[in-house]
């Protein structure tokens, strides 16, 4: 992706990783409406405190069978590495989400179990099935 994108996806590629360092590079990216990055596995989200236009099922595609690591970090890019555990290897996912009252917490589950419902829509086969049946009977803590 030939996009460019402030400071560095995920921060374990960080010239320097003191917090001056990582508050530099959030914030960076921040202001430029980047609120998704990457600590290794973990994704951090920033609240922007503002409706961002990077969900809905254009950008579900951008994200749909494609490499966390190949697209700019976001929530869809979580969803889809545990969707396609859930159905390509028949593995248990467990996505966790955390932070403060205000952090944007319920907006991410909400974001994800969009992307859930927009790449199993119309699939119908029995797997896909079963995932959403797993999911649907799941709950958020």
């Amino acid at each position: 992706l030939l996009v460019f994108r402030p400071g560095v996806d995920d921060m374990t590629l960080l010239t320097k990783s003191d917090p001056p360092g990582i508050m530099a590079n959030l914030k960076e990216r921040l202001e430029a409406r980047c609120i998704y990055t990457y600590i290794g596995g973990v994704l951090v989200a920033m609240n922007p405190f503002t409706w961002l236009e990077i969900y809905g099922p254009e950008a579900a595609k951008r994200y749909t069978h494609v490499s966390r690591l190949d697209v700019p970090p976001h929530v869809f890019a979580v969803a889809e590495e545990a969707f396609r555990s859930m159905t390509d290897e028949e593995e248990s996912q467990c996505i966790i989400i955390s932070g403060e009252s205000g952090a944007g917490k319920t907006e991410a589950s909400k974001q994800i179990q969009s992307y859930l419902s927009i790449v199993s829509a119309g699939k119908g086969s029995k797997e896909v099935e079963r995932v959403k049946k797993v999911f649907l009977e799941s709950n958020p803590l």
